[in-house]
């Protein structure tokens, strides 16, 4: 006769055995994502509690919160941060911008969508050492065929924007809202293609035309993919370094100094990788908020 606690006491074990399966499996792959993304994060943030000069000491030794309190009183810093938000709202504007109107003028079907679609996505693809140089070369002063361009509207004087301390931050905020509004694009363009043509027939029948349905429809129903996807661009943005320090290295001056630029100089031009730690953990923690300020922005709208 079969013992039916034998027989109980195994099918949670097997069961037991089956759950745990999967996790097994995907262990290998969560150790690496934690060796590769959370150590260098936790060994950033305690190299930012403590003073390492690379040309006074081999090793870094612990110094509290004093790196975080010379931090808020360096001006370059804060001139670093404030021309950041420009380049992050300026590149984000530009992505959408451009990246709406294309996206429904994709949607119509012609017989070059499909190759205009593929084309439009070249931006993105492009590495920055090929962006930047070609775009060093359009805005050359000598023979820049863009320079040229806004030379005609008289939006630049003879020399180039990128040499020029009021234009070279505006420069460069073009060439990164062009490369980041194929994704942009992209993303709108799917959004657009889901939404039933019932909607507009219904509107046309209303009385509502192409702008008004846009309005009403369109824009309405794209709100969320826009704010996600500039969101998304908008951290990438806030992060940037290659771009600028390609094209002008933070220059001329310090006009176009990004915090991406700041803290590289902070770590290999001025040595100090303590110093530069802070200063990335500080702009982490403002991301960390900024993107826990966006639900609780919604939570309110929708309660009030």
């Amino acid at each position: 006769m079969t013992d039916t606690r034998t027989v109980t006491g195994a099918a949670p074990s097997r069961g037991r055995t089956r759950a745990a399966g999967p996790w097994l499996l995907v262990t290998p792959a969560g150790l690496i994502v934690v060796a590769l993304a959370l150590v260098p994060l936790c060994y950033g943030v305690y190299l930012s509690f403590t003073n390492w000069s690379l040309l006074e000491s081999p090793t870094p030794y612990w110094q509290g919160l004093d790196g975080y309190a010379e931090l808020m009183g360096d001006a370059s810093f804060w001139s670093a941060l404030s021309r950041t938000a420009e380049w992050t709202v300026g590149t984000m504007a530009i992505e959408v911008v451009l990246g709406l109107p294309i996206a429904l003028l994709l949607h119509r079907r012609t017989p070059v969508t499909g190759f205009v679609s593929g084309l439009i996505l070249l931006p993105w693809v492009t590495p920055f050492v090929v962006l930047a140089y070609s775009w060093t070369y359009l805005y050359s002063a000598q023979f820049g065929m863009f320079h040229t361009l806004l030379q005609a509207v008289h939006l630049v004087g003879p020399a180039s924007p990128l040499s020029t301390t009021e234009l070279a931050l505006p420069a460069i905020v073009l060439i990164s809202g062009w490369k980041g509004m194929p994704f942009m694009a992209v993303a709108l363009l799917a959004t657009r293609k889901s939404i039933p043509d019932e909607l507009y027939e219904a509107a046309s029948i209303d009385g509502a035309g192409p702008f008004g349905s846009f309005l009403r429809i369109t824009l309405p129903l794209m709100m969320r993919t826009i704010g996600a996807m500039s969101f998304v661009l908008g951290v990438l943005a806030f992060y940037s370094f290659d771009l600028v320090w390609l094209t002008t290295k933070g220059g001329p001056g310090d006009s176009s100094t990004i915090l991406g630029v700041q803290l590289y100089k902070a770590f290999f031009s001025s040595g100090r990788p303590g110093y530069a730690a802070a200063m990335g953990t500080f702009t982490m923690v403002l991301i960390i908020l900024a993107a826990l300020m966006i639900p609780i922005t919604r939570r309110l709208r929708r309660a009030s």
